[in-house]
């Protein structure tokens, strides 16, 4: 190693002073850099190409070059001779280029380490265009998985709103996108029809099939994306409603099988990390009360409980029971019903039931919360708000 640093360093110092120098390379702004043919030849295909052709170029001593500015074929030139080289965010995109022109594959190969090393918010869509250019296949990778993994934060990716319609099917299309829903995923969707909606909302019925709505959370289904303008485009509204009535929310008709019903990876490790709801009376702090209601949660993943969002009321002999993406809580002496969405922590007050259930006795089927005792049997309708 020592001694090949030496011979580089030998080898610098005779070009710099022109030593046995037999070709001058001409640049775009008429400077000139004396070289040896036998250096230029060793460290580039395309030059080694040049001087044993034959082609006239070959013959003269004076060869001009084009193919990009002086300063980059100064930095290139400086390499062939020291092996060393600088790669900073404002000359990597030009040294590549001009790595390629001199068929250098080793140090594109060193470039494009150093474009997998930067990869950011600020420039993994440009990088990954920039990849396809040059066929920088580990830049691509790196690049397009990057823009999965940050996917959820969609709106901080510098020209995410500028993607093409084949670079956001690709994207959304992908089992490794990283969110924690389908949510995030329309919303992606819809922020990027609106950047020019003038041109891309003709476009979003070719790309709503690609969102996977039964994995949407039943609030953004019901009070977002059912009503979004986007989604009465024809046939668009169909998706919306099969997922709704699927095995995934109301469970109303038979399962459907379909590319829109397989969970991304990102679903699979939200799923797996599920939490346990207590729901309790207790002995309240508060003098001015007896008893409060306690909603705690138990994250398995960190073996700890933590409190939630206090029950808005009391429900003596009550049922619990979980539909879509929610908890619900019927029944009891005081005839309640109370929804709790677990995403929000947020607690809503529905319509009661026309009787008193002690049994606490409840189930889920067809989308519908069924109660019912020896007398009477009431259905509840979530998205009506309606008992009959």
């Amino acid at each position: 190693d020592s001694h090949l640093k030496a011979f580089m360093a030998s080898l610098h110092k005779l070009q710099e002073k022109e030593v046995m120098t037999d070709v001058t390379l001409i640049l775009p702004d008429q400077s000139a850099i004396p070289c040896h043919k036998v250096v230029l030849m060793a460290a580039s295909p395309f030059f080694e190409t040049m001087f044993q052709s034959g082609l006239k170029e070959g013959a003269e001593q004076n060869i001009k070059l084009d193919f990009t500015d002086s300063a980059i074929i100064k930095i290139l030139v400086e390499f062939f001779y020291t092996g060393y080289i600088e790669l900073t965010k404002g000359n990597i995109k030009a040294v590549v280029a001009g790595s390629e022109f001199l068929c250098c594959k080793h140090l594109k190969a060193h470039c494009e380490e150093y474009l997998v090393d930067t990869v950011g918010l600020s420039n993994c869509i440009d990088y990954y265009r920039y990849g396809q250019v040059f066929n920088l296949k580990l830049l691509i990778k790196a690049a397009f998985d990057f823009i999965l993994s940050k996917f959820k934060e969609f709106k901080g990716i510098a020209d995410f709103d500028k993607l093409t319609e084949d670079e956001l099917v690709e994207v959304v299309s992908s089992d490794q996108l990283n969110a924690e829903n389908e949510d995030v995923v329309f919303e992606a969707v819809d922020y990027w029809v609106n950047a020019d909606p003038d041109a891309r909302e003709e476009v979003f019925p070719r790309i709503a099939p690609l969102i996977r709505f039964p994995f949407c959370s039943q609030t953004a289904l019901t009070d977002n994306i059912c009503c979004n303008t986007l989604m009465q485009k024809p046939g668009c509204i169909d998706f919306a409603h099969e997922a709704l009535w699927s095995q995934f929310h109301f469970n109303c008709r038979p399962p459907i099988h379909n590319a829109r019903c397989i969970p991304r990876q990102a679903f699979h490790s939200r799923a797996s990390t599920s939490s346990l709801f207590q729901l309790i009376k207790m002995k309240s702090p508060n003098k001015d009360s007896l008893f409060t209601t306690v909603t705690q949660e138990f994250d398995p993943a960190s073996n700890e409980w933590r409190m939630r969002s206090q029950m808005p009321g009391y429900c003596y002999y009550g049922a619990a029971v979980a539909l879509g993406d929610k908890i619900y809580v019927v029944g009891g002496s005081e005839k309640v019903c109370y929804s709790y969405d677990p995403e929000n922590d947020e607690w809503k007050v529905l319509s009661k039931p026309t009787h008193k259930y002690y049994n606490k006795a409840a189930t889920v089927w067809r989308g519908r919360i069924l109660i019912g005792n020896r007398e009477h049997v009431e259905e509840y309708d979530p998205v009506a708000d309606l008992w009959s």
